[in-house]
Formats: C-alpha cells, structure tokens, sequence
C-alpha cells in the first residue's frame, strides 16, 4: 500500500503546500519514502508516500522521471507481471535503471500510451503527468482494489488515494452530495464514480482518465466478457481452476521484503496458504486476529 496525491492548475501555479499536507495526511500508507517533483511551469505537482515492496533502494523512490520524455508518475500498487513486460521492453532496446515495477509501466507508455493499460495484470492506482502532451492520465486497477479520487475546479483537477485530505484542499468543496446519501442509506455504500462531496469523484474500476486543456474526458479500458462458453467435465473444472488459483499466488509471491498471509478461518485464505506452502516449499509465516 502506498499513497499518492497531486494537483493540474492550467490558469496559474498549483497549490504547492496544499498537496504536501495531503501527502502527509496518508502517510500512513507509505511510511518508507516520500517524495515531491514539481513541473517547470508549475502546472503539475505530484507528490508520493512509498511502502516499499520491490526495489527496495533510492532507485525505486517515486515520483519517478522517464528522462528521455519528462513525463512523472506515481504509483500505488503491484504489477505482477512486471518481469514479463520488462523483458519485452528490455528487447526492444529499452535501458532500465531501476529493478522496480514502476518503471516498466513508465517504459510501456512511452511506447503505447494509456493503451498500456490493457496488458498490466495488478492492482493499482497510476497518475502520470504526461510531458510532451502535457496532460494527465489517472488510472484504476480492473477490479478497483487501489482508491483514486479527483475534484474538478474551475482551472484544474486535484487528486488523491484517499478522500478526506483531498475534502481538506482548500479549492474543493466540502458540501454533501444528496444522491450518494441516498445511495449510502440504501446500500451502506457509496459506490463509484460518487462520494458523500458533490465535487469529490471516485475513479471507478477498469477506467482511465485523460485531462488537459480541454477538461476531463474518462474512458473504460477493461471488461468481463460472459459470452465465450466452454464444455468441461466436473475434474477439468477442478483442475482448471487449481492452475489459475496456483497461477495467481505465484504472481503476488514476487516481492523483495519477507511475505505472509492473513488467516480469515474460512477456506479462501486456507486455500491460499496450501497454494504458497506448495510454490515455496517451506512453512509460510501466518498471521490471525482475534
């Protein structure tokens, strides 16, 4: 878990103070690093609190600089097929200086754009202040498990991964949103794109966000598609779905600090727990609140 936070002003320089205090709000989320870049105009700020999980060194501190195209990004999250998409990357002549995952996304959109969205298999939160374009693209993960929230203002965008700080900016509206009340009273939820502000939006899942000069425009880049059906026997299904249970704990096993897991007491965690003992060969360490 990390945190990240950030501000557009097209009209005059961005509120420098205001978004340190939101990366301080959500430090919590990141107590290893934290970082600060500011654009040259002063049109862009972003700012990084960092739980360090893979590249542990100053070499995966973020925001991060593609230095070749000025572009910054900071990053919430895991990619787990990072070492794969590195190694297409590192083919096709690209030079990488860091061992971090944030990197490669840095490489892959330089090469395809918010199209590289498509081929990251994470779980994420992206803000990317695109240099030569000057823009900025806000990315969610397909099943929305990182938070991304925005205000709109009357010359720019404000955002950050959690939603109090963001309330606490002193260009965003605090006045309650009636319709996500109803939404809350009914479901115990406020679901995306709303949140309890009126001017506070949730980024929903699956979706990029693309904002310049000409304002927001929000696009879904990823779908669950029901339609392709398959005729299996009962032991096929079982096996099929062993092998994509084993598959996707042996992506989020990829990490340079020791791992764990949290049991529930239900057969889910236990299941998970089976599948890491197996990869690994070894007791795994576990923990349960009681």
């Amino acid at each position: 878990m990390c945190g990240l936070a950030g501000e557009v002003h097209w009209a005059q320089g961005v509120n420098v103070d205001a978004t340190k205090r939101m990366a301080e709000s959500i430090a919590h989320r990141g107590p290893d690093d934290q970082g600060f870049w500011l654009e040259a105009n002063q049109r862009c700020t972003l700012a990084h609190r960092r739980l360090s999980i893979i590249d542990l060194s100053p070499l995966g501190h973020q925001p991060m600089l593609d230095d070749d195209t000025g572009s910054a990004l900071v990053f919430n999250g895991e990619i787990y097929n990072y070492q794969e998409l590195r190694k297409e990357c590192e083919n096709l002549g690209d030079v990488f200086r860091s061992e971090s995952d944030t990197e490669v996304i840095l490489k892959l959109y330089r090469r395809h754009g918010e199209q590289c969205l498509r081929r990251l298999r994470g779980m994420f939160a992206i803000a990317l202040w695109d240099a030569k374009e000057q823009r900025l693209i806000l990315a969610r993960d397909r099943m929305g498990k990182k938070p991304l929230n925005y205000a709109l203002t009357e010359h720019g965008i404000i955002f950050c991964s959690a939603i109090q700080p963001l309330v606490r900016h002193p260009a965003v509206d605090d006045e309650m949103d009636e319709d996500a009340l109803d939404f809350y009273l009914q479901l115990q939820a406020v679901p995306a794109p709303w949140s309890i502000y009126r001017q506070i939006r949730k980024l929903p899942p699956a979706h990029y966000a693309i904002f310049d000069r000409g304002g927001l425009h929000i696009e879904n880049y990823w779908n669950i598609d029901y339609r392709a059906k398959i005729q299996v026997t009962e032991r096929e299904a079982l096996e099929g779905l062993e092998e994509v249970l084993t598959d996707a704990v042996r992506l989020r096993m990829i990490s340079d600090v020791p791992l764990g897991a949290l049991l529930s007491g239900g057969v889910d965690s236990s299941v998970v727990v089976a599948l890491m003992s197996k990869l690994t060969g070894s007791p795994i360490r576990t923990f349960s609140i009681g």
